[in-house]
């Protein structure tokens, strides 16, 4: 008798793990909402697979400040200066970016891969890691 009421636990336990681990299933990452931006701009990205899109209140988690670093540097650029920037990623840990700026000078800045960008397109919000953009030109 006993050793069938330990048969019925340890069923019960198996079924139920099984069961939680189904709990992912009909789970999806849909972007249905966005930060709202602390100033409105908007850009077109072109993605890594030569994707464009044209982005009205793109931000960085709300912030109108791209966060990179120049050498041990932490800094935050701010988008009203910049008129262009390119992506190379390089490895896993690293964004290597080009910052254009409107006044004709350029920067090297790193940025973590990571870092989300999200945005409002005409055909619904999208999200946008830092690892898979290739250019962001601010209009």
């Amino acid at each position: 008798m006993r050793s069938r009421n330990h048969i019925c636990i340890a069923f019960l336990a198996v079924c139920a793990v099984m069961l939680m681990g189904m709990g992912g299933f009909g789970d999806s990452d849909v972007v249905n909402k966005i930060p709202k931006p602390d100033r409105t701009f908007s850009v077109r990205i072109i993605d890594s697979e030569n994707v464009s899109y044209d982005v009205d209140e793109f931000s960085v988690d709300g912030l109108t400040y791209a966060p990179a670093s120049v050498g041990k540097a932490e800094v935050g650029i701010d988008f009203a200066n910049i008129k262009q920037v390119k992506l190379y990623r390089e490895g896993e840990n690293d964004v290597r970016a080009d910052v254009g700026f409107k006044d004709g000078s350029h920067q090297q800045v790193h940025m973590a891969p990571g870092v989300q960008f999200y945005g409002r397109t005409s055909w619904g919000l999208m999200r946008l890691a830092a690892k898979d953009i290739r250019e962001i030109d601010f209009k």
